[in-house]
């Protein structure tokens, strides 16, 4: 894509270590930028009295403060071990694993042959898929679970999820093929919070559940998840009783 700048935040790379990211960017592009204020370790000189300053002439100008330097060599020795896993091995790995979960997706149905979950993004082996997989699980009456009750489930089987609307309204409109008019009358309504958001907009739940596979993934964490889905909402609609108050995204 040779893209001009790009983020990466390391702990999704090697899982630790937490907090520390990069801005990755090209010299010509980084130029282009001008900062209209500055803070601590941006500038070459400022004067207070007569209202100047030099930015610095490289990186530095966007780094308010002192960098994590505690945890710029966690980064290093994270580099250094994913190359010697070799980035492609890791990338074929997961792939698999996506492939995986897909397939049993796919497989997952109730007694009567509807689906028990709905699965957005590209599907297995597509050249867009990564290994993160969102989806939302489907009673047995074809409507949406709540994510609150597959989040309290799974964390009691010891499986870690992420639910919710994951920061991404775009997304969000899109999986529930919300209408522009109806999301522009909305506007007009304010919801006062999150909990008033699916009533609002007419969604069946305010968001969904995301599976992430990595490095460190395995087989049988992908099947332990599978097996959570048949055994716990197959031929079942869970009702949405006593759930937690939805945080913000």
């Amino acid at each position: 894509m040779h893209p001009d700048f790009t983020v990466v935040s390391w702990y999704k790379v090697f899982g630790h270590p937490t907090g520390a990211g990069s801005l990755i960017a090209r010299r010509e592009a980084l130029a282009r930028l001008c900062r209209p204020w500055f803070s601590g370790g941006t500038i070459r000189a400022a004067s207070a009295q007569a209202q100047w300053h030099v930015m610095a002439t490289d990186e530095t100008a966007f780094e308010d403060g002192t960098v994590n330097f505690l945890a710029i060599p966690d980064v290093t020795a994270g580099l250094a071990w994913i190359d010697g896993i070799g980035v492609h091995r890791v990338r074929a790995h997961v792939a698999a694993l996506a492939d995986r979960l897909l397939g049993g997706l796919a497989e997952a149905r109730h007694s009567d042959g509807s689906p028990l979950v709905r699965v957005y993004g590209p599907g297995a082996g597509e050249p867009d898929r990564g290994g993160t997989v969102a989806l939302n699980v489907l009673g047995a009456d074809g409507r949406v679970v709540d994510e609150r009750i597959v989040s309290r489930d799974s964390a009691a089987r010891g499986i870690s999820l992420r639910t919710g609307c994951f920061c991404n309204p775009g997304a969000g409109e899109a999986a529930f093929a919300l209408p522009l008019p109806r999301l522009r009358a909305a506007a007009h309504g304010r919801p006062g919070s999150l909990e008033d958001c699916p009533e609002v907009l007419g969604l069946p739940s305010a968001g969904a559940v995301r599976v992430s596979l990595g490095v460190s993934s395995q087989p049988g964490d992908v099947d332990a998840f599978l097996r959570l889905l048949r055994e716990t909402y197959r031929d079942r609609t869970p009702a949405p009783d006593a759930l937690p108050a939805r945080a913000g995204c």
